[in-house]
């Protein structure tokens, strides 16, 4: 088993820190999220030209922060990284009471934060103990 030395880490409200010091500067926070990739064996790093720098999270990736719900149904979510993303229902389910989905097309995963469940709650139905979105079925892992 091959031994990673993580050099960041972000907790699961998306905090980072390198080597055990918060990440607090936007600039460095918003270059980190645009240089993450994710290799074959699911590794996380920051690629900057032929250096890397993997990083530890210890939940996942991205934080939806908080939910839009247009006029027709369109869901978008406000990530953590500051960008919004249409939510592709199909990605989204809940994995012991917590609600995630796919954004980053599809690259990356994102847990959804309290404010922003409650706020897609309003689009969720309940059928025979099956919860639903836009008429689509929300999986449970």
């Amino acid at each position: 088993m091959k031994h990673i030395n993580y050099r960041f880490f972000v907790d699961k409200e998306c905090n980072w820190f390198q080597d055990e010091k918060p990440i607090t500067h936007k600039g460095i926070y918003n270059f980190n999220y645009k240089n993450l990739k994710i290799n074959n064996d699911n590794e996380f790093f920051i690629q900057e030209g032929d250096s890397i720098a993997f990083v530890k999270f210890e939940d996942k990736p991205f934080l939806v922060r908080s939910v839009d719900i247009e006029s027709d149904k369109t869901i978008l979510l406000n990530l953590n990284d500051s960008t919004i993303e249409k939510l592709n229902i199909s990605t989204f389910y809940f994995s012991n009471d917590v609600p995630y989905c796919k954004v980053k097309e599809n690259l990356f995963e994102a847990r959804f934060s309290r404010p922003a469940l409650y706020q897609i709650s309003k689009s969720m139905k309940i059928v025979d103990g099956n919860y639903f979105i836009n008429d689509t079925l929300v999986n449970h892992i």
